[in-house]
C-alpha cells in the first residue's frame, strides 16, 4: 500500500529576509522529492536568529515526516543551523573527525590556509550522521528516527544540489519505499482570458482531492494553469495526465500558446520562423514596450524591425499608419475590388495604436483609459487586409501600455497560430 509522506522545506538566511536573494533552492528541492512520491507541504524562510531557527526545526519536525534545512553552515558567526539544530532537539555539538579530516583536505586541495573559524564547520550535534560534501567545505548531517529525517545542506546552490542527489535522495527511497512514485507537474500557459474567465471555463475539473489535481497561477497578462498527477511510474502517470491535458486544451481554444517555462513571445517567434515571415512593428503608443517584448526573441532574418510612430487618436488609427508610414501595403480601392499594391509577401506587420476610452470615466492623474487597437496586414494573409483587434486597457500609464503591448503580441500568436477569427 502506497504511503504518503509529507516533507517541509526550510531555508534559512537573513538575506532571503531582506529581499536580497530569491530562493530558488525549495523550489527546487520540491521537484527533487516529487521524483520520488514525497509531498511538499511547506515552505518556511527563517532569519539568522537561534531562537527562531530552533522554534521553526522543532515545529516542522513534529509536523512532517522529512525535513530539509538549508544554509547557515559555513564558518562564519552568522551560520547559525548547527548550534539552533543542537538547542532544538537537547543535544550538544561535538568535534566530528571525519569532517574535520574532509574540511582540511578540501582547504589544503585548494592553497588554503585554515583559520580557526574553519573548525566551526566540523562541529556537528550528536548523534548525527554526516552528509559529505565533496564540493566546499560545509559538511551537511542528518537527524533520523523510525519515520522521520531531517537533513541539514549548506545554501550555495550547486553544493546542495549535488549533496542531495548523491546522499538525501538515495536515503529517502530506502527509508520511505512505499512512498515510491512520481508526481509530475505541468505547467500550461495561457493569454487573452482574466483568471476569473479560465476558471469559470474550468472550474468544474478543479476539484479537491482528485488526480490529476488542477491549480490556476495569474500573472502579468497571463494565466498558468497548473495540473499536478501522481502514479506508479511514468506510464501510469501518463495515463492520468494526458486526457485531462487533451480537455483542458480543448476548453482553452485558441488561448494556450505553451508549457512550462515557454513565453508568449517566444512561442511568436517560434512561429514566425516555421512560417518565415519577416516582422515589422508600426507602434503609435506603446513607447517601445511591444518591440522590446516581442524583439529579443527574433532571430535575424524574421525581423524588420520597429518604428515608433505618432500618436494616432483615431479608430482605425492602424490605417493611417499604414497610409503615412508604409503605404506600399495599402490595398487601393478600384471599382470596389481590391488590388494588390506593391508589398514584400513575407512582411507581416504588426500596428498598434489607440485612442481614449469615451465610455470610461475620467481617469486620475498619471493614469489613462484608452481603447486599444492590434492590426496585422500582410499580402499573404486574409487577402492582404487588416485583421484587426480592439480592446480596453487602463489604470497607470505604464502598466496600461504594457498590457497593450502584451495583447497586441497575443494578438499576432494568434493569427500566426490559425487562430484568427477566435
Amino acid at each position: 500500500m502506497k504511503q504518503e509522506v509529507f516533507c517541509e522545506i526550510i531555508s534559512t538566511g537573513s538575506e532571503l529576509m531582506l529581499g536580497r536573494l530569491v530562493d530558488s533552492n525549495s523550489a527546487w528541492l520540491s521537484s527533487a522529492l516529487a521524483g520520488l512520491g514525497l509531498k511538499v507541504a511547506r515552505h518556511t524562510s527563517t532569519g539568522d536568529d537561534p531562537g527562531r531557527l530552533a522554534q521553526a526545526f522543532k515545529r516542522a519536525w513534529a509536523d512532517h515526516q522529512v525535513v530539509v534545512v538549508t544554509g547557515g553552515l559555513g564558518p562564519t558567526e552568522d551560520d547559525l543551523t548547527r548550534e539552533a539544530a543542537a538547542e532544538a532537539f537537547g543535544l550538544t555539538l561535538e568535534f566530528h573527525e571525519e569532517s574535520a579530516a574532509a574540511l582540511r583536505a578540501m582547504l589544503q586541495a585548494r592553497g588554503h590556509q585554515l583559520t580557526d573559524n574553519n573548525w566551526r564547520q566540523a562541529r556537528l550535534p550528536g548523534g548525527a550522521t554526516l552528509i559529505p560534501n565533496a564540493w566546499g567545505t560545509a559538511a551537511g548531517f542528518c537527524l533520523e528516527e523510525a519515520g522521520r529525517l531531517m537533513a541539514f545542506l549548506p545554501g550555495v546552490p550547486l553544493e546542495m544540489k549535488r549533496m542531495t542527489e548523491a546522499w538525501l535522495l538515495p536515503r529517502l527511497k530506502a527509508k520511505f519505499p512505499a512512498a515510491a512514485g512520481l508526481i509530475k507537474t505541468v505547467m500550461i500557459k495561457t493569454a487573452g482570458y482574466g483568471e476569473s474567465l479560465v476558471d469559470n471555463l474550468i472550474g468544474d475539473m478543479m476539484r479537491a482531492g482528485v488526480n490529476p489535481k488542477i491549480g490556476l497561477l495569474a500573472g502579468p497578462n497571463l494565466v498558468r494553469v497548473v495540473v499536478t498527477a501522481e502514479g506508479a511510474d511514468e506510464g501510469e502517470v501518463s495515463a492520468v495526465i494526458s486526457p485531462v491535458l487533451d480537455e483542458l486544451e480543448k476548453r482553452l481554444h485558441g488561448h494556450v500558446f505553451g508549457y512550462g517555462e515557454t513565453t508568449l513571445a517566444e512561442a511568436t517567434a517560434a512561429l514566425l520562423k516555421a512560417s518565415g515571415y519577416c516582422l515589422a512593428i508600426l507602434d503609435a503608443i506603446s513607447q517601445g514596450r511591444l518591440s522590446g517584448l516581442i524583439s529579443p526573441s527574433l532571430e535575424r532574418e524574421n525581423w524588420s524591425g520597429a518604428q515608433a510612430m505618432p500618436w494616432q487618436p483615431t479608430l482605425s488609427g492602424a490605417v493611417e499608419i499604414l497610409r503615412l508610414y508604409a503605404p506600399d501595403a495599402i490595398c487601393l480601392q478600384d471599382n470596389g475590388d481590391h488590388i494588390q499594391a506593391r508589398r514584400r509577401s513575407k512582411e507581416i506587420r504588426l500596428i498598434l495604436t489607440a485612442r481614449p476610452d469615451p465610455e470610461a470615466p475620467p481617469a486620475a492623474p498619471g493614469e489613462v483609459a484608452l481603447t486599444a487597437e492590434s492590426a496585422i496586414q500582410c499580402e499573404s494573409l486574409n487577402g492582404g487586409r487588416l485583421m484587426t483587434r480592439k480592446f480596453k486597457v487602463g489604470g497607470s500609464a505604464g502598466l496600461a501600455l504594457s498590457r497593450a503591448a502584451a495583447l497586441s503580441n497575443f494578438h499576432l500568436w494568434q493569427v500566426l497560430a490559425g487562430f484568427a477569427d477566435e
